[in-house]
């Protein structure tokens, strides 16, 4: 597979964007349509982007010949079809033609472009410069909320993936596998991001066919000290929480509830209902990596102690149904006074936030039932990376919007703040000769975002997740209660 072509990303940190001064407009417009201004830190689309994401994405690139859509303005257009999804190529030009001329004067001067030009011109866009924007989005310092995001004095992040429906073509087809019993090919996606916020800080792609464990492991090296990651019972390996773990990040796992489904004997039971457990490599494990190294005598990896936590969720509803769950989790954090168990076990229940996180995307943003619009492989995988891009701009107002109320991200409405960076693209900037209106500010922007309307308090509910069972059962009110188990793995000797 092209591996190397899909690299996780990392984090790092962009200084505000800076001004540009008159003079240096007024002399791209006199030097006209074939001035280069890729390397002008101007805000473009505030909205979306600014001028130092702009400029760090296009870093190495040049366009073949000079033309209206090069590359800085063809990624504002890619960016503008995933914000705007759903409307066509004609209706998105002429949202953001007028804004385009801040980025390269000589358009204010000219109509839109067509549909097929903006066609033509994102097949001249490498898939590396989306891939560059979104790393320098997801790499963004940020000024953080106080609430949601830190538990135990540790950042809290989650992984999980997702898969994205593209094109029915043949040439997708051939990169991205079609899966069985499906009718699209398919781009799997693994994230890892802040709880909290829901911002993603890294991530990486390929075929349906690689699993959702392969991507993890290209993604692994994104782990830091300081955090506290959060990943659901599919991603555990005995390799694989060596690695994590050697990263320096704390780790919060569910594991399989089975008897012999992980490697483990328990070495101690801890005050708080908790165990310290003796990792061991299965035979099955080894075999495994065994074969994935392709060298059988690829030794046993050592011992590793853990810590277990054994827990059962009941829900009860209003009706006094109830329902039981059973939770297996390990962790790196073995002190029982520091981190009692009962607090890690609630805890685990934030790793849910990576799921609104892909819902959020898939039908907020995109909208329920699209299907992406390119109709190649490059083109496919260019818009992936511009929606996982415009997710974390939207997101970024607000989360700003959230530290400037005081108030926990979760009251922010990202459909509404959706809505209010859509709206202020709508509201075209000001002709700079006539001056009959204003240009909307940034300002204007996080006034709208800060007098939307709020999410309510979340509620305790649940709601059927299959199809079939949505046909008898609706969304009830609902409690929790967390009780900490016994382990029923077998002792060390």
């Amino acid at each position: 597979m092209h591996d190397s072509a899909m690299p996780a990303t990392s984090v790092g940190s962009f200084g505000p964007v800076e001004a540009v001064p008159a003079q240096s407009v007024r002399r791209m417009v006199l030097a006209g349509p074939g001035a280069d201004v890729e390397d002008v830190a101007v805000d473009v689309l505030p909205a979306l982007i600014g001028g130092k994401a702009l400029s760090a994405a296009l870093a190495g690139h040049r366009d073949a010949r000079r033309r209206d859509l090069g590359g800085a303005v063809c990624v504002v257009l890619v960016l503008g079809l995933c914000l705007f999804s759903g409307e066509g190529y004609p209706t998105v030009l002429q949202r953001l033609w007028p804004w385009l001329g801040r980025l390269r004067p000589a358009l204010a001067l000219r109509p839109p472009v067509s549909a097929a030009a903006l066609s033509q011109a994102r097949t001249r866009l490498p898939v590396a410069v989306m891939r560059n924007l979104f790393t320098v989005l997801a790499s963004r310092t940020l000024k953080e909320p106080a609430r949601g995001q830190r538990r135990f004095g540790l950042l809290l992040t989650a992984v999980d993936g997702t898969v994205f429906d593209l094109a029915a073509t043949s040439a997708i087809a051939a990169r991205f596998a079609v899966p069985a019993g499906g009718r699209f090919p398919q781009v799997r996606v693994v994230t890892l991001i802040v709880c909290g916020t829901r911002r993603i800080i890294a991530a990486v792609l390929d075929s349906s066919a690689i699993s959702e464990q392969a991507l993890w492991d290209r993604l692994v090296s994104q782990l830091h000290s300081g955090t506290l990651n959060l990943a659901d019972r599919n991603f555990f390996s005995m390799n694989r929480w060596r690695i994590a773990s050697a990263t320096g990040a704390d780790l919060l796992w569910r594991v399989k509830n089975g008897r012999r489904s992980v490697p483990a004997r328990v070495s101690q039971e801890l005050p708080d209902g908790s165990y310290l457990v003796l990792l061991r490599e299965s035979d099955a494990m080894l075999t495994a990596r065994r074969k994935a190294t392709g060298d059988p005598k690829t030794p046993r990896l050592e011992h590793i102690t853990a810590r277990m936590i054994e827990f059962v969720v009941t829900v009860t509803d209003e009706a006094e149904h109830k329902s039981f769950s059973r939770f297996r989790v390990l962790t790196t954090l073995l002190d029982p006074e520091t981190h009692p168990a009962a607090d890690l076990a609630a805890c685990y229940a934030e790793r849910w936030h990576v799921e609104i996180a892909y819902k959020t995307i898939k039908s907020t943003l995109r909208g329920p039932g699209r299907r992406m619009r390119g109709q190649s492989p490059d083109l496919a995988e260019q818009e992936i990376w511009g929606l996982l891009a415009i997710y974390n701009a939207v997101i970024e107002h607000a989360v700003a919007a959230a530290v400037d109320l005081g108030i926990d991200p979760d009251e922010i409405s990202f459909t509404a703040v959706l809505r209010a960076v859509r709206d202020h693209l709508a509201a075209a900037p000001a002709c700079d000769n006539c001056g009959q209106h204003t240009t909307p500010t940034r300002n204007d922007l996080a006034t709208a975002i800060i007098a939307g309307p709020r999410n309510t308090a979340r509620k305790p509910r649940t709601s059927p997740r299959t199809t079939q069972d949505r046909k008898t059962q609706k969304t009830r009110k609902i409690t929790y209660t967390i009780k900490i188990g016994k382990a029923n793995l077998p002792r060390a000797t």
